[in-house]
């Protein structure tokens, strides 16, 4: 199978800063990969959403909002399969960290955003390639 027919990854986009929202759904339009299933700037609305939704690739989310990011995280893990927080925060580097897949600091640039993506789709790819072995 090509790239060009592959099932783009879905995604969603959780900030309260909606500045943060506009340049994080630009990006995902620049990314052949994802496919954008929702963005929210409230907290209760991404986890009322999310009861919609199948299972999500990646999860974008801020840490510091109203209800942390962590928490919703935590609530939304078995329907998420990536999450990658974004915040200008890095003093809740070592939370994110046990948390999430991965850290973005604010101001992302796209280059670091992709570079991130594409990080976590090879190595879900090569854990797959890696498999187990099976007993001859």
């Amino acid at each position: 199978m090509n790239s060009s027919t592959r099932v783009p990854y879905s995604c969603v986009i959780l900030d309260d800063d909606n500045a943060m929202v506009h340049i994080l759904e630009h990006y995902v339009s620049l990314t052949y990969k994802l496919e954008l299933k929702g963005s929210f700037t409230d907290p209760l609305d991404a986890t009322a959403a999310f009861w919609n939704f199948e299972k999500i690739d990646f999860l974008f989310v801020d840490i510091e909002m109203d209800i942390s990011g962590i928490d919703v995280a935590r609530m939304l893990r078995d329907k998420i399969a990536y999450v990658i927080f974004v915040t200008g925060h890095i003093t809740y580097a070592l939370d994110a960290f046990a948390e999430g897949d991965r850290f973005l600091v604010k101001p992302v640039s796209f280059e670091k955003f992709l570079e991130t993506i594409n990080s976590i789709i090879s190595r879900d790819r090569n854990k797959k390639l890696l498999g187990k072995r099976s007993k001859v």
